[in-house]
């Protein structure tokens, strides 16, 4: 699909769900899709003459300061990182690859633009002690401009190898509080979720390649996590 279609395909969901532009917010996600650099450079670029909010959803193994810079000048407004794991083993055995390279992308990205960090809580491996050594690490880059640290559930029956289980309310109860007390912006949340607090009801448009669009709201999502308790 290129840019262009792609694109009209945007447009077309929303005049069907909200019958016009501009869009208060779109979120790019995966896959990943900073490996085609090109293509998301044009694609942002695209996407900012009718959108007023561009969000980047990354592993941010590739977003170097260049790479960065060039999304930022394109429109994009805010990237939420993945960090796995805060150690470096339990990464590489979980990702195959090193965080040193995301932490230090991280780490760059902060005062660039709007920081997000995402790490899913995965009982008996991604739990207590990575989530706090993370939010430690974030509240040493933390000044004038906050960072959003989101505590996702790890669902496992949409993991193809089980590894462990769906986490306890109470679990992620304790690694928020843990968060809480190193940053201002603690969030349990759900991968693509924009839990802020707004006076209006909001909903959500997922764009498919193949053409198709399904709207989901707040309440969908709150659903569907009561499910996993």
């Amino acid at each position: 699909m290129t840019v262009e279609q792609l694109v009209n395909l945007v447009k077309k969901a929303a005049r069907d769900y909200y019958d016009d532009t501009p869009l208060e917010e779109v979120v790019i996600t995966g896959g990943e899709p900073t490996l085609d650099r090109q293509y998301l450079v044009d694609l942002v670029l695209h996407l900012k003459e009718f959108v007023n909010w561009i969000v980047l959803d990354t592993n941010g193994y590739f977003l170097d300061d260049a790479y960065l810079q060039e999304l930022i000048e394109a429109g994009v407004t805010e990237v939420m990182f993945d960090l796995k794991a805060w150690d470096e083993t339990l990464h590489e055995w979980y990702t195959g690859c090193s965080n040193r390279r995301i932490v230090e992308n991280i780490r760059n990205a902060y005062g660039k633009v709007k920081l997000v960090v995402n790490t899913v809580f995965v009982p008996g491996i991604v739990d207590d002690r990575e989530i706090e050594n993370i939010a430690r690490f974030l509240a040493e880059l933390e000044d004038e401009a906050e960072i959003d640290y989101r505590i996702n559930r790890f669902r496992a029956e949409l993991s193809h190898e089980k590894i462990s289980r769906n986490p306890y309310p109470e679990e992620i109860e304790r690694a928020y509080s843990i968060v809480a007390t190193y940053l201002k912006s603690p969030v349990i949340g759900k991968s693509c979720v924009r839990e802020r607090k707004v006076e209006v009801t909001r909903g959500w448009i997922t764009v498919f390649p193949d053409g198709t669009s399904k709207r989901r709201t707040l309440d969908d999502y709150r659903a569907d996590n009561k499910k996993l308790r």
